[in-house]
């Protein structure tokens, strides 16, 4: 049994290719008592399940049929699926997961988050992180008409949207306010490894939080994909073309 993690797919009805992507990654990578951890970001956008939607549906039937093959799905909340409670995750055949999650490695114990935590400094968005988390926000949003939500949604993906580039994400994670915070999530988890994605930049980094500890970041799927693999002989970081692949 082996567990894979990915991040940051962006699911979308216009971007046919990464739907394809992720029926190929579960038909060709998991195999029967494997699990998925989806870390956040799915979905470009979601408010909310649409059973009318062949989008949906599709995304639905992808994950339902590697259910029946004895695979598992876990999913974690990102900031463009936020939405996503445990019963929309259970029409797409997941399982919701705490905004924080540990799980065991041949390296200790590893916690894994969406990422969006550690931008504490930005100020604007922690507080319409805040305010959209509140259970009566949240309450009166899903009562709109689906037409409206998803308008409200796509103004808010388009702000959102190429607003700092790699470089600037890359100096993020390197700011010590980010690294405080990376320290005190994992000292608070009793973890030494953080798994995320969010910020669309691969790679590894030692001594990341302080000295002995590491982080592992998952890249966006758009012409390169990117996974971890968990198992008990190994933890691995893999990055491929997405035109080779699928």
């Amino acid at each position: 049994m082996a567990t894979y993690i990915i991040a940051d797919l962006h699911l979308s009805e216009n971007k046919p290719l990464l739907l394809n992507a992720l029926a190929n990654f579960y038909d060709k990578t998991l195999i029967l008592n494997d699990r998925l951890i989806i870390l956040g970001d799915m979905f470009d956008v979601f408010v909310g399940v649409d059973p009318k939607s062949a989008f949906h549906q599709k995304i639905r039937s992808i994950i339902s049929k590697a259910h029946a093959r004895g695979i598992t799905t876990l999913f974690q909340r990102g900031n463009r699926d936020f939405l996503m409670d445990s019963k929309a995750a259970d029409y797409f055949c997941m399982t919701l997961i705490s905004d924080f999650y540990a799980i065991p490695t041949i390296n200790g114990n590893a916690l894994l988050m969406h990422g969006d935590q550690l931008c504490a400094q930005d100020r604007s968005y922690q507080n319409f992180k805040r305010f959209s988390n509140n259970p009566l926000v949240k309450a009166v949003f899903m009562c709109l008409p689906l037409s409206t939500r998803e308008n409200i949604g796509s103004k808010i993906r388009s702000k959102s949207e190429n607003r700092e580039s790699r470089n600037d994400l890359e100096r993020h994670l390197r700011n010590p306010n980010v690294k405080k915070l990376g320290r005190m999530f994992l000292e608070k988890a009793k973890c030494k490894l953080l798994i995320h994605g969010h910020f669309h930049v691969y790679g590894g980094e030692d001594n990341a939080f302080g000295e002995g500890t590491y982080r592992l970041g998952l890249g966006m799927w758009d012409s390169n994909f990117s996974y971890i693999k968990v198992d008990r002989n190994e933890l691995k970081l893999v990055q491929r073309k997405m035109e080779k692949n699928f």
